[in-house]
């Protein structure tokens, strides 16, 4: 099954003159069952007012402040592999 992205944002926005200040983002992952996710924040745009804001302005504010979004799929997809294929799992015995 492919990997499905999804991005999610929250913003921090000036309420006297609706100017974003911060974009809190989230960035999800999710195969089947298993499901990854990164997250954080950055400044808003200089200037962005939170009418004119577009998906496209948050991405690119996450990218300008993070890695590509291919490195960042790359990230997600990993997390999601590690937990199809676990290094160790956890047992128990019953003495």
């Amino acid at each position: 099954m492919a990997i499905t992205y999804e991005w999610n944002f929250n913003f921090d926005v000036n309420n006297s003159d609706n100017i974003v200040k911060t974009i809190h983002w989230r960035y999800n992952g999710v195969d089947g069952e298993h499901s990854a996710t990164m997250y954080g924040s950055c400044g808003g745009s200089e200037g962005m007012d939170f009418d004119a804001m577009t998906k496209e302005n948050a991405i690119a504010c996450v990218v300008e402040n993070n890695s590509s979004e291919v490195d960042m799929q790359d990230n997600l997809a990993n997390q999601i592999f590690r937990k199809k294929n676990p290094e160790t799992i956890t047992k128990t015995k019953e003495w």
